[in-house]
Formats: structure tokens, sequence, C-alpha cells
């Protein structure tokens, strides 16, 4: 039974510092970095360096330290910008680009979104940001309504599989405690009550599959092991639909935090693999916005992944699986 080594990372506004306006094409900026084709964005790679050197630099550093085979990342612009990332950055660092890059526009204003890397093959994507409260079936929180988007960036969907074993990732980013833990809190139950929502919509039975819920989560419960009330994913946790890796993992409280607060963390599905989950690479551990979390997952055996034909709606990227069989519906 294989390990997948994961990794979750904010990387701090990783955006591009290139004026278009000198490319001497109309409407370039837009033209050129608003797609989500995977081709599109390397054929502009090829032409633009997007990225600034220094703070880049350190951003790779961290991760391939991790040594991850996936990386779910917050704050990311757009896929050029990721192409740029993986292709200049990490190919330095780690040898070789991840190659496999996932992102879609969310609905951030300042056009940061959730993004994936991955060294194995991705055999599904989809993209939730356009899902409302009323289309998930979501109570909103206070100030919104029915037909407001449920996610902040988005809830990003993709499966990866190694030695033809798969595994579901959900990637999120969620509203930060800016204004305050507890007036802002509302905010974050509902995204998670929406993520724990669109878990339910993939899978008939969450409890019997294989999925991670990672990102960038914006809020805590605990400090230092020590309990501090309610917490702003309570929805996805309280009743033991998913489980949190890092207390799974990590024995000594002191060691799940990396600067202020955990906010950026790994949950699992509650199957018999989650108590082998172990913290890896150096000074292993949740991180948060300024450290990369990793974990080293075991999952059981799935050779093709079980999505039912009416849940497939606006899924992207599927092919076949390494082992040759198709992707079952």
């Amino acid at each position: 039974m294989p390990d997948i080594r994961l990794s979750t990372f904010n990387c701090e506004n990783l955006m591009m510092r290139w004026d278009f306006r000198r490319a001497g094409i109309a409407n370039a900026r837009q033209r050129l970095t608003e797609v989500d084709n995977v081709q599109v964005a390397e054929q502009v790679d090829s032409v633009f360096n997007v990225l600034s050197e220094d703070d880049r630099t350190l951003t790779a550093q961290a991760l391939v330290a991790t040594e991850a085979d996936v990386c779910a990342l917050q704050e990311v612009e757009n896929l050029v910008t990721l192409t740029a990332f993986d292709t200049r950055y990490i190919a330095r660092w780690a040898g070789s680009a991840f190659g496999e890059r996932v992102l879609h526009e969310g609905n951030d204003t300042r056009g940061i979104d959730v993004a994936l890397l991955s060294r194995l093959p991705v055999i599904f994507r989809r993209s939730h940001a356009r899902s409302t409260f009323g289309a998930l079936g979501v109570v909103p929180p206070e100030g919104r309504g029915v037909n407001d988007y449920a996610f902040r960036r988005d809830c990003l969907e993709v499966d990866v599989v190694k030695d033809g074993r798969a595994l579901t990732l959900f990637v999120c980013h969620f509203k930060s405690m800016h204004g305050g833990r507890d007036r802002t809190r509302g905010v974050r139950e509902a995204e998670a009550e929406a993520v724990r929502q669109v878990i339910r919509n993939r899978f008939e039975r969450p409890e019997e599959e294989d999925w991670v819920i990672l990102g960038d989560f914006n809020d805590y419960r605990q400090v230092d092991g020590v309990a501090v009330g309610n917490s702003g994913f309570g929805p996805l946790l309280d009743d033991g639909f998913a489980v949190d890796l890092a207390l799974r993992a990590i024995h000594d409280p002191l060691g799940r935090w990396t600067h202020h607060y955990p906010e950026d963390d790994v949950y699992g599905a509650p199957r018999p693999y989650v108590p082998v989950a172990t913290p890896c690479g150096p000074e292993s551990g949740a991180g948060n916005a300024h450290n990369p979390g990793r974990f080293a997952l075991s999952c059981r055996p799935v050779y093709r992944a079980q999505v039912p034909r009416n849940r497939l709606d606006g899924a992207q990227g599927i092919r076949p699986l390494p082992d040759g069989g198709d992707l079952k519906v």
C-alpha cells in the first residue's frame, strides 16, 4: 500500500510582476492570463516571466523541502502564475516541475485562488466556485442570501492516483479572521458546511471513501493543546464527519503550529488509514501562512474512481487511469 505525501501552503500573494502593457497586445493581461487551459498557460509562460525572484525562490524552497507528491496552495493569482512558479522555480530547486497543475478562477475580489500541484496523475478536477448556498442546501450566514456563492474563493475538488489507488482532495481557503474571530466565524462555518455538502454530493457514503480536505481554514480549535471554544470549521469535525490528521499524527501540541495559529491543516475521512498518517519532512507538522504543512498518508486500493454519472457535472480533465482502466461512471 503506497504512501501519498501531501502538503498545504498559503503562498501569500503568489502574483504576477509583469507589465503586460509592454506586450503590444490589446487587453493583453486579460487575454493572456485569464485562462483555465494548461497548454495555453504553458505557451504564455514560454514568452513571459511573470514572477519576481527573491520571494518566489523562498516559497519554492519551502515546498521542495516537504518532498510532497501533491501540494495544495492558497493565494495564487492564476494558472499562468502557477505554471511559471512550477516551471521556473520548483523545477530549479527540485530538479523537475510537478507537471500537473490545477487552478480555476475563484470568487476572491483580489484575484487570489486555490490551486494544486501534483507529481501524481490527476484523473478528475472540478471547481465549486460558482456553487451557491441555495444549490448546496446550506443556510447562508448573516448578510448573505441563498443565491450568493458559498465559497469566498473556491472548493477545488481533485482526484489523484498512485499505483492504481485514488484519493480525492478538496482544497479550500476560508474567510479570514479580519474583523474579529467571533464576528467572522459564521462565514467560515457556512463554508465548512458547504464543503461537507460537496463531499456528500460526491460520495453516497462518505465514511467509506478516501478523501482529504486541506488548505487554509483561518481558524483554530486549540492553543498549545488547550481547547479554546467554537471554531469556524465545526461542521466538518464536531460529529466525526472528518478527523483532524494533525491531532492524530502529532502528539506534541507545541508541534501542531508554526506561527500564530494552526490555520492550515489537513482533515481526512474517518477511514482506517487515518491513524497511520504521519508528519514528514524537516520540522514536520501542521502549517500556516508562513510554513507548509506536510503529511504522509496511506490510502486503501481504489482501482477506479467511484464517481456516479449524475455527479460529474462540470468535471474537467478526466482521463484513463494508469493501469489502463477507465473512470468508472
